[in-house]
Parts: C-alpha cells; structure tokens; sequence
C-alpha cells in the first residue's frame, strides 16, 4: 500500500471518529479527536513536502542532463580547433583520450521528467544506486573535461574567436558542469532527508500515522463491538508499512 493510500485511510479514519460525536471518548489523550486532526495535518504537510523535494531533484536531473548532452559536440569542436592550432601530436592524443572519456560513457539514464509528471509520480521510488551511478558517470565526464580543458589552457597554440571555444569560454563550461552536479546532490539529499521526516511521522514514531490509526480501530472495536455498524465503517481501513 502506498503512503498516498495509508493516509487517504486515516483521514477517513478521523471522519468517521469525528463523526460519533461524544461516543468516540478514548482516554488515551493521543487518539482523542483533536490528536488525530493534528497528526492528519502532519501527515498531509510531510507527504507534500516530499512530492515538491522529488519534484525538485528530478528538475535538476532533467537539466543537468541537458548540458551534458551537449558535451559531445562542443568536445568535437574543440578537437577540431586544436588541431587547427597546430598542437604537437601529443598534445592531441591527450586530448582526444580525455574526449574519449567524455563521449564514451553509456549512460543509461532516463528521459527528462515534466514537473506535472514528477509531482504524480510516487514520490518511494529507493533511488540509493541508480543515483550513486549517474552521479559517478557525471562526475567522472565534469573530470575529463577539466582535464581537457586544462590540456586546452597550456597550450599556447590554441586560439578561438568563439567565445564558446575560447580558454575562458571553456572553463565558464566547466564550471556550469560542476554547478549542475552539485545541484541535484544538494536536492537528492534534501529528497532523502524530507523522506526520513515523512517515515518517521507516518510510520516510525511510537505516535505515528500507522500506531494511531490501529489504535484507533482497536479502540472503535472494543467501545461498539465487532459486530457493530460503526466498526463495519472502518474496518477495512488498512495501514501497511511500505519498505522505506
């Protein structure tokens, strides 16, 4: 069962509660009517915030992932240029081993995903190792272009009008390319953390979403009784606890 699901079934949970008026008197202060209201507001806020914290990291990927699909082409073009320069051969092989580094890589990374589309999707997915390995390809292609363009920088014959080929031109690149990799770090990290927060309130804490809501059921039960109309309200709502 998704978190989605779990609280859609402890708001109903609090509806039907709140909707037996004096009868529902538990003395347990943590699931009387105004506790549950609070933790179903918690509940609620967590689950936003972790949308909005995936949505984030996925925009970043997105656009991280555009710059450095366009590597290959600026990297032939810097080929190209040095080798109109009139470097030494071994200033080129060096050069075309950092390119190598660069273009080779087969990254099996996904397509760009829409905000609208990050926001619907379910916010669980583990994204422990596939974001370790993009980070490392990542990481491993910003490497072998700061070799590249430090090869570029100490070599006195190389010269571009473009701005985009020139010295500083490709160092502003590099720095653009390291900027985007520190980016979705910082919003994995802040996703991961957002998630632990919405664990811990829904499930984990000895007052959690999931603890309250089968009290509360446990509660209904032994104030109506099994075969009451008011337990058959609410006892097909379940709370299962997702592997985080």
């Amino acid at each position: 069962m998704s978190n989605v699901k779990n609280a859609a079934s402890f708001s109903r949970l609090v509806d039907f509660c709140t909707g037996y008026g004096d009868t529902y008197n538990p003395g347990r202060p943590t699931l009387q009517i105004e506790a549950l209201i609070t933790q179903r507001q918690k509940v609620n806020s967590t689950l936003a915030n972790t949308i909005g914290a995936k949505s984030l990291y996925d925009n970043e990927v997105n656009q991280r992932k555009q710059v450095f699909d366009q590597l290959p082409k600026l990297v032939s073009s810097i080929l190209r240029t040095l080798e109109a320069s009139g470097a030494s051969p071994e200033k080129l092989n060096d050069a075309r081993a950092f390119a190598r580094q660069i273009t080779g890589f087969k990254s099996k990374s996904r397509a760009p995903v829409s905000a609208t589309t990050a926001a619907a999707q379910s916010p669980d997915t583990p994204m422990a190792k596939p974001h370790s390995t993009l980070q490392l390809a990542y990481a491993s292609k910003a490497d072998a272009f700061a070799k590249l363009v430090n090869a570029i920088s100490t070599e006195p014959l190389y010269f571009a009008n473009e701005t985009v080929l020139s010295k500083s031109g490709l160092n502003d690149k590099l720095n653009q390319l390291t900027a985007h990799n520190q980016r979705v770090s910082e919003a994995h990290v802040s996703w991961s953390n957002i998630r632990i927060d919405r664990n811990q309130t829904m499930y984990d804490q000895s007052m959690s979403m999931y603890n309250m809501g089968r009290a509360v059921k446990k509660y209904v039960r032994a104030i109506f009784g099994l075969g009451s109309e008011q337990y058959a309200q609410i006892k097909s709502l379940s709370f299962t606890k997702p592997n985080h």
